[in-house]
């Protein structure tokens, strides 16, 4: 019997991996080996080959990167490093392709904020698009509560790996891996419309879409996002 890929659970920006807990114990339940790497690292690497070096390590394993927003831009990056070790991708509430101008100055701007003003004026800033309507108040406050504790340096390198990431558009012909797409059915920031095309140009892949659930599906739609998960994983085992 072959032996099952890991699953790399890579968190969306500006938490880190506390917020896949119960993923990860679902995952664990189920009996797959699981690793949630905090990001963007103990260095605070501001790149992302810097971060896929480390996720990936030496070594011959195959895995299944599960990637939130910013966690998603790695996943791609592991792609275009190491297609052979990569068993299937699980692309969620992210895109593939780059920035723009504008949008590279916005993350120039929250650079410097962030030096600025810290964390907490980050925070006022994203708490109201993060979410989707209506998220049950003591799931923001925990969110909030991991941010602050990532510190202005971390974030700040974080951001300036998403600002520089490559095009990953280029890569989406050639990902024959299986993929399951998942977005929130009230992502502000990753339209389900703009989801529905990232799984059309794929070669192999499907979407599905959360219900009540904003830019971090997985964190405030667990329960559906783990049947989702499960059900993708054994298909693909």
């Amino acid at each position: 019997m072959a032996t099952r890929p890991r699953v790399l659970l890579l968190h969306a920006f500006p938490l880190d991996c506390r917020m896949w807990a119960e993923t990860k114990g679902a995952l664990e339940e189920a009996g797959y080996a699981v690793s949630a790497p905090d990001l963007p690292g103990p260095e605070a690497e501001s790149s992302l080959g810097a971060w896929a070096e480390r996720v990936l390590h030496a070594g011959e394993e195959r895995v299944v990167p599960v990637g939130v927003s910013m966690g998603g831009y790695l996943a791609f990056e592991l792609w275009r490093r190491l297609p052979e070790r990569v068993a299937a991708l699980v692309l969620v509430n992210t895109r593939a392709g780059e920035e723009t101008s504008e949008s590279r100055r916005g993350r120039d701007e929250t650079i410097q904020l962030l030096h600025d003003e810290g964390v907490p004026a980050l925070w006022e800033r994203l708490e109201s698009v993060l979410f989707a309507p209506g998220a049950p108040p003591e799931l923001v406050g925990r969110a909030r509560e991991i941010a602050l504790e990532q510190g202005a340096e971390r974030l700040a390198a974080a951001v300036a790996a998403i600002r520089d990431r490559p095009d990953s558009t280029v890569l989406l012909a050639e990902i024959d891996a299986p993929a399951l797409v998942v977005v929130g059915d009230e992502d502000s920031l990753i339209p389900p419309a703009e989801s529905e095309a990232l799984a059309e140009r794929l070669p192999n892949a499907r979407l599905r879409r959360i219900a009540g659930a904003g830019h971090l599906s997985p964190f405030e739609q667990p329960a559906e996002f783990n049947r989702e998960l499960l059900g993708f994983l054994a298909e693909i085992s």
